[in-house]
């Protein structure tokens, strides 16, 4: 089931950038090429699309010895600032890449909310993707790099089922919040 509920977010995301590729973010962070003139579109057609923004990221995941980080460039599709979270997490989740692993491909993102510099994710995690301690480290590592990339993010408060746990996984200490260094 839960492969099922991935599957679908991974075509939702997938559909998203196959529409958004027309699109560029600028560095006044507005988007050019969403004016429907420019896509052929009539006016007001698929205003939602015209909202969305589009932004390259990047993801970090293990080599397939486990060993150390590799990061990858993505793109995400979003509409606000808790929706660029949630997509992020997502592609943080994806395993499309080869001879990457994702460490956070189990994991259920319960949800992101992001108030004054402060990020807030609360996950679930099942038996099934639970790691030793060595990849708990490497997972935390591959979160802080994915996320302190954004310049609005001064921290990150994990939670684990809505809980502020000593552990993620019961191996490396958990702070809360995860400041930037």
């Amino acid at each position: 089931m839960k492969k099922g509920i991935l599957l679908a977010i991974l075509v939702c995301v997938i559909s998203l950038l196959a529409v958004g590729c027309g699109n560029k973010q600028t560095s006044s962070g507005t988007v050019q090429g969403s004016n429907p003139a420019s896509t052929g579109l009539p006016p007001g057609a698929n205003q939602e699309e015209n909202n969305k923004q589009t932004q390259k990221i990047q993801v970090y995941y293990v080599d397939a010895q486990l060993t150390q980080l590799e990061k990858s460039t993505k793109e995400i599709t979003f509409e606000d600032t808790s929706d660029k979270y949630s997509k992020t997490f997502a592609a943080l989740q994806s395993k499309d890449q080869t001879g990457l692993v994702s460490l956070w491909n189990k994991i259920d993102l319960l949800s992101a909310k992001f108030n004054q510099g402060k990020l807030i994710l609360d996950v679930h995690i099942p038996d099934e993707a639970r790691l030793g301690s060595g990849g708990e480290l490497l997972a935390l590592d591959a979160l802080k790099e994915t996320f302190f990339q954004f310049e609005e993010v001064y921290s990150i408060d994990l939670l684990v089922d809505g809980e502020s746990s000593e552990s993620l996984m019961g191996h490396a200490e958990l702070a809360h919040p995860i400041n930037r260094e």
